[in-house]
């Protein structure tokens, strides 16, 4: 069996191009190097070095050992190295809230991206509306929360400026084009959000800033409803493009960016306070704005 300690003296060997030099590299003595490329020899049955006065150089079987042995050596410095990161993998709960209207469209890749970098890591996810969000950062309920500039904290990362669509059953209102007027989707009744809702304000202040007029089917608390009122043909909606993105993929919904003027929500990234898991934190936090950001793509 060949042993990785005589694999590594002869890849010193090889690279140094002298025993004497590969010896000083494997911090022995040049006795003990040649003993032990001698036994490497035995092993493989082959002369594996040409000794010349001025150094050593690898013979044919040479250069095929040591292209094996490189790998080799490599795989295992590789294995090491992942052994003492599972040794360090810290172990516990970290909490993540969403917004209710994205996190079905993100909730899987957050989830899958910290079980395979972090392990020993017990992820819980909630989802929630924007004021829910904020007190569970204020409380320490979440170490990390995906909310909207309105609610979050002032020291919140800016994620994405999210436009609003409105959106609708196939063929209930005319959204053949990628975009469509405020004013044109104003001349629907809507299915909104109840006012204290982000979207809800956004809507209605572009509305009174262009002097036009909301008109409402209905205030609908909660996505879920409203999704099935607008698959029920109810009326139109409106809300952020992540919220809908797969519906509208499927071909469940049309729907279009609204423009003259665009809406546009933020969406940030709070941190709590007293997070357990600082470097742990760090990273989930780029997996998370990775994540949001692909709902524009």
């Amino acid at each position: 069996m060949l042993d990785s300690r005589r694999l590594a003296y002869f890849i010193n060997a090889c690279e140094k191009g002298s025993l004497t030099g590969a010896a000083s590299a494997s911090s022995v003595t040049q006795p003990v190097l040649t003993y032990h490329i001698a036994e490497l020899e035995k092993a493989v049955g082959e002369r594996l070095l040409h000794r010349r006065p001025d150094g050593v150089e690898p013979t044919e079987a040479g250069i095929v050992l040591l292209a094996h042995a490189k790998r080799v050596m490599e795989a295992m410095r590789a294995t090491e190295q992942a052994m003492r990161e599972r040794k360090s993998q810290p172990t516990g709960i970290v909490t993540v809230g969403l917004l209710a209207s994205i996190a079905t469209s993100v909730a899987p890749r957050i989830a899958r991206e910290c079980r395979e970098r972090f392990p020993g890591i017990q992820l819980r996810l909630s989802e929630g509306t924007s004021l829910f969000l904020r007190k569970g950062i204020d409380d320490g309920i979440f170490d990390l929360a995906v909310n909207l500039r309105e609610r979050g904290g002032i020291s919140a990362q800016s994620i994405l400026f999210e436009d609003l669509y409105v959106f609708a059953r196939p063929n209930l209102i005319d959204l053949r084009k990628p975009t469509i007027a405020l004013a044109d989707v104003l001349q629907h009744k809507l299915l909104l959000p109840p006012r204290g809702h982000v979207v809800r304000e956004l809507v209605e202040d572009a509305a009174r800033k262009h002097g036009l007029t909301i008109r409402l089917e209905a205030e609908v608390e909660g996505l879920p409803t409203l999704k099935s009122l607008i698959r029920d043909a109810l009326a139109p909606g409106i809300l952020g493009y992540g919220s809908i993105k797969s519906d509208f993929d499927d071909g469940r919904f049309q729907g279009a960016k609204i423009v003259k003027p665009g809406i546009q929500r933020e969406l940030v990234l709070d941190e709590g306070e007293n997070v357990r898991f600082p470097k742990v934190i760090t990273e989930l936090k780029g997996i998370v704005v990775r994540a949001i950001r692909e709902l524009s793509q």
